[in-house]
């Protein structure tokens, strides 16, 4: 579940003083705000079950895959299905399962990265197993390798990405959340969101059985039901919802990473290392309005 403040932005006002200049390799702008909105078109609404969930929507990585959502909201064709495969420690996956109308919805190239330069980024600060460089742009975590050129978003807890077969270009209406990092899949397959609130409902999701059709939930069993499934934008601007999130350019962010990287609390009477991995932890958001 996304941080819903106040306890991140706590963390960041006690840290403010001593946070100081951004660190180097940090592209930030001194009259940064510390929270920005989302806009409604990036909210997707999933209400399931066992209760909603809200993903932002990433299209400056993911643009074919964010319109997707897009227009898979807008044809309520998402309304009824169910998350039929969903995995222990691994992924949640659901969407259509019904060959014949998966057809109706052509499969999209892959975009499971793109050129390298993002000027938003602003670096994790230490070390990573899986790429050259690691951190956030616009609160999303991103890998980058400047030889190859590339950067791309992380499968950590929350990401929202396309299920596909062995064609990498065989993504169509099939989509997965990660339950736990599983980061030897960043580049593979196209990650096109995150959730932003509700991953505890994701977590109580049904589970299928690994060892048997590889996690799909077996009949007469059924997956818990994905009963609405609608971006933002398309519902009436009275209803709604509005969320920002910590820009993760400002001081106010540095701060918070300080806070979970630098453990001085007298509890920690052996010093844990100062090292955040990446999947550790969300940018913080909150409902818009919040103090």
């Amino acid at each position: 579940m996304g941080i819903r403040i106040n306890q991140a932005a706590a963390a960041a006002a006690l840290l403010m003083a001593a946070c100081g200049a951004a660190p180097d390799g940090v592209t930030q702008d001194a009259a940064s705000p510390e929270w920005v909105p989302i806009p409604a078109e990036n909210l997707l609404l999933i209400d399931t079950e066992k209760g909603p969930v809200t993903v932002e929507l990433n299209p400056a990585f993911a643009p074919e895959h964010a319109a997707r959502m897009r227009a898979l909201s807008a044809s309520g064709t998402m309304d009824g299905q169910r998350f039929y495969r969903v995995i222990e420690s691994f992924v949640a996956q659901g969407g259509l399962k019904d060959e014949a109308a998966i057809e109706d919805w052509a499969t999209l190239e892959n975009e499971n990265d793109r050129p390298y330069g993002g000027e938003r980024f602003v670096p994790l600060g230490n070390e990573d197993l899986f790429a050259p460089e690691v951190g956030h742009i616009d609160g999303f975590p991103v890998g980058r390798n400047a030889d190859l050129e590339q950067e791309w978003l992380l499968h950590c807890p929350g990401a929202m990405a396309m299920a596909r077969d062995t064609d990498p270009d065989s993504g169509s209406t099939e989509f997965y959340i990660v339950l736990d990092a599983q980061r030897y899949l960043d580049r593979n397959l196209t990650i096109f969101g995150r959730v932003i609130d509700g991953m505890e409902h994701v977590q109580a999701l049904k589970r299928g059985e690994r060892a048997i059709e590889n996690g799909v939930i077996q009949p007469p069993e059924k997956g818990d039901l994905i009963e609405r499934f609608r971006v933002a934008s398309d519902l009436p601007e009275d209803e709604r919802p509005a969320w920002e999130k910590m820009d993760t350019r400002s001081d106010a962010f540095e701060a918070f990473k300080t806070s979970l990287r630098v453990r001085d609390n007298e509890f920690f009477y052996r010093k844990p290392p100062e090292v955040l991995d990446i999947c550790s932890f969300t940018a913080p958001v909150r409902p818009a309005g919040s103090d």
